[in-house]
């Protein structure tokens, strides 16, 4: 989710001319009114058409011209319409509520405000709105859903959503940093660990783990993960690939209630290649659930380290 919290960061949209897309939508100002029942409907479609697709972004108070971010409008008054006001009508047009729903107001001139609603996807079962119709974000545009996709939807609250962080294991700093022993040009071994998290209340009972990371980083200590021969994506990007699998009856399953912390490997780096940065990332599979995510693990030129994803 984009930071926009502040009249200066919805002008930057603008400014770089973001568009609308799958995760993000804008609203005139027009298309609230606590008098106009069918407004309310739209509203109600729109949010629940975000959190039956990938969640997202809407933001009442920007004008939009082809799917283009056209400017401000007035906004809305804050006092006639606040937070509240927006959950009490989505509680009353969606089912189930959406948990994790977010709306907050953005200051523009007093007492107008922008709108914005924050709109996580759903994991458990989709949202109907009021009117008996099940509805989906697709691009630029929201479509009743079909029905494989209702299905589909359904499905989602029997598999599980496992998703993954890393962790720099270097004491409790602020600030992370590679060490070197004197008269070394290469750092001493560094370790990072991750943990599994499932969104879902479904149990992974059989996982399996792939973390990918710049050649150019050596691995010293695979930890519990097995080595695999590193992978080539391009002619220029090369990454070592360390895999574990997780499964019953020799660990336990990975439960919503608990994250699952995995055994750290440990890395060295050459002090020629401070400054920079290098790809890190993992795939995640197991019964009904497949992520990936890629990022980088960047390097200050004094050994300072920073995860970015």
């Amino acid at each position: 989710m984009r930071t926009l919290e502040k009249k200066s960061q919805l002008e930057e949209l603008h400014a770089a001319n973001v568009k609308e897309g799958l995760t993000l939508e804008y609203k005139a100002s027009a298309a609230i009114d606590k008098r106009d029942d069918g407004k309310k409907l739209e509203m109600a479609r729109d949010v629940s058409a975000f959190a039956n697709a990938d969640g997202g972004q809407i933001i009442y108070g920007m004008k939009e011209d082809d799917h283009e971010p056209a400017g401000l409008d007035d906004g809305v008054d804050g006092s006639v319409y606040p937070e509240i006001w927006f959950e009490q009508v989505l509680q009353h047009h969606i089912r189930p509520p959406i948990v994790g729903l977010r709306i907050r107001h953005v200051p523009l001139r007093r007492p107008m405000v922008a709108v914005v609603i924050d709109v996580p996807a759903t994991r458990s079962d989709p949202h109907q709105v009021s009117d008996s119709k099940y509805y989906r974000r697709h691009n630029y545009s929201r479509l009743p859903m079909e029905h494989y996709e209702i299905r589909d939807a359904f499905r989602r609250s029997v598999d599980p959503d496992l998703d993954m962080e890393f962790d720099l294991l270097i004491g409790q700093a602020a600030h992370k940093n590679v060490e070197f022993t004197k008269f070394r040009d290469v750092s001493d071994p560094t370790p990072i660990s991750a943990t599994i998290r499932n969104k879902s209340n479904q149990p992974a009972l059989y996982t399996v783990v792939s973390i990918f990371m710049d050649h150019r980083l050596k691995i010293t200590n695979n930890g519990l993960f097995t080595p695999f021969v590193p992978r080539t994506f391009s002619q220029n990007d090369v990454r070592n690939q360390l895999m574990l699998k997780i499964g019953v009856p020799k660990q336990f399953p990975i439960f919503r209630e608990m994250g699952y912390l995995l055994d750290p490997f440990y890395f060295t780096i050459s002090d020629r290649l401070l400054g920079h940065r290098f790809g890190l990332g993992y795939e995640i599979r197991a019964p009904g659930c497949f992520r990936e995510k890629h990022g980088f693990l960047e390097f200050g030129s004094s050994g300072q380290m920073r995860l970015v994803f």
